[in-house]
């Protein structure tokens, strides 16, 4: 199952990186109220450089960081956020999860790959949008997928520090016929059965300060 491809821009020197050029700061995807299971694809259609590539931060891998994923709702996004992105020019205030802590961004993996080669990442990875100091603005397309079995099973990625409200699951389509999962894996989901915040165990939601915002039964 896949969410619909997006055409994505990184602009050069900084030319535009709110709105639709908005430029992505470390992050998981996992703080975007996704399942654990999700997998990103993404493919430059032009030559790409170190200068204006993606970074990743592996070293965070297993490291929770501290963020602001429990005051993200991914329903309120569709219905308010992501149809503001036009109108943010300059700077970009729409309610994002971001890292609260300081992270080390030297220790980094800047993959460079040509036109139609694939990186295919955990939506799990730290990674984040580099700085184009390039002299050419980057077009990419990127989508990601999940598995049913791995969606049915909640299985995936550890949930090391995700909080977020919401769920995309109505987002993913079949690869053959384009309908939705089943009806009973998105009920749980949007039940909240299945979401982040039941992911994490007792002992992170304590010290994540979580639970008081999203009660566990």
């Amino acid at each position: 199952y896949f969410d619909v491809p997006r055409l994505r821009t990184v602009t050069a020197q900084g030319y535009l990186t709110s709105g639709l050029g908005y430029a992505f700061q470390p992050h998981r995807d996992t703080w975007y109220s996704p399942p654990m299971c999700q997998l990103n694809w993404w493919l430059p259609i032009y030559d790409i450089e170190p200068e204006n590539a993606m970074a990743f931060h592996p070293c965070y891998w297993d490291q929770p960081v501290e963020n602001s994923s429990a005051e993200f709702s991914y329903q309120d996004w569709q219905v308010n956020g992501r149809p503001q992105a036009a109108t943010q020019i300059g700077r970009d205030t729409r309610q994002q999860a971001a890292a609260q802590q300081r992270l080390d961004l030297n220790s980094q993996l800047r993959v460079v790959c040509p036109p139609g080669g694939l990186i295919i990442f955990s939506a799990a990875h730290l990674h984040s949008t580099v700085p184009n100091t390039s002299n050419r603005a980057r077009f990419s397309i990127d989508f990601r997928t999940v598995h049913l079995d791995e969606v049915a099973e909640n299985s995936g990625a550890l949930n090391l520090d995700s909080a977020c409200r919401g769920t995309t699951i109505r987002d993913y389509l079949c690869c053959s016929d384009l309908t939705l999962l089943p009806s009973e894996v998105i009920a749980s989901y949007e039940s909240g059965e299945l979401d982040n915040v039941h992911c994490l165990s007792p002992v992170r939601r304590s010290q994540l300060n979580y639970t008081s915002l999203h009660p566990v039964a």
